[in-house]
């Protein structure tokens, strides 16, 4: 516990395993761009890092968009160290008067996203729409999400995590998946 409260509050009980590939989330990508595109114009993609850059960096690219970094997380060195999202990286001032798409890879909490998009139109963002690949069924809602789903969800790009010069299985992803296994026997 920390001074803003347990941090074990922001963990997610998951319901299985889904381990994702680059063409799933390629695919993904795909139907959330078109789905934007149909609907909204944004002029700037914020993504939020770490692990929303990725999502971010693709969509930016396929609707040909420019793309503005932000750190805003509850982790230090990928281990959960906060309860609330704290800002590193602030937005870009460069937003004010722009439609905006804030981009995340999961929604667990939503806290994120809501925090960004309150900062997005603090900074004078004409509109502000959140994207998510991930939404977990009792999350908040981004604007646009591909995948609904309360399994622990394996990405392509850390499942396997290097440390002290081998390949190992993300701590993270090795922990989650004995304690599904160990809750299935």
């Amino acid at each position: 516990m920390n001074s803003e409260g347990p941090i074990d509050s922001y963990l997610h009980q998951h319901n299985g395993i889904l381990r994702l590939t680059w063409d799933d989330i390629m695919r993904l990508c795909r139907s959330l761009a078109e789905i934007i595109q149909a609907e909204y114009e944004p002029d700037v993609i914020v993504g939020i890092a770490k692990a929303g850059l990725i999502p971010a960096t693709i969509l930016a690219s396929m609707l040909r968009r420019d793309l503005y970094p932000i750190r805003l997380s509850r982790r230090q060195r990928d281990i959960v160290v906060r309860q609330r999202p704290a800002w590193a990286v602030p937005l870009s001032e460069d937003v004010a008067g722009k439609t905006v798409l804030i981009v995340d890879e999961i929604s667990a909490t939503g806290e994120t996203l809501r925090e960004a998009h309150k900062e997005a139109n603090r900074l004078g963002a004409r509109r502000v729409r959140t994207c998510t690949l991930y939404v977990h069924s009792d999350s908040f809602r981004p604007s646009y999400y591909a995948l609904e789903s309360d399994a622990l969800i394996i990405q392509p790009w850390d499942f396997e995590v290097l440390e002290r010069g081998k390949w190992i299985v993300h701590p993270e992803y090795e922990e989650e998946i004995d304690l599904l296994d160990r809750e299935e026997r």
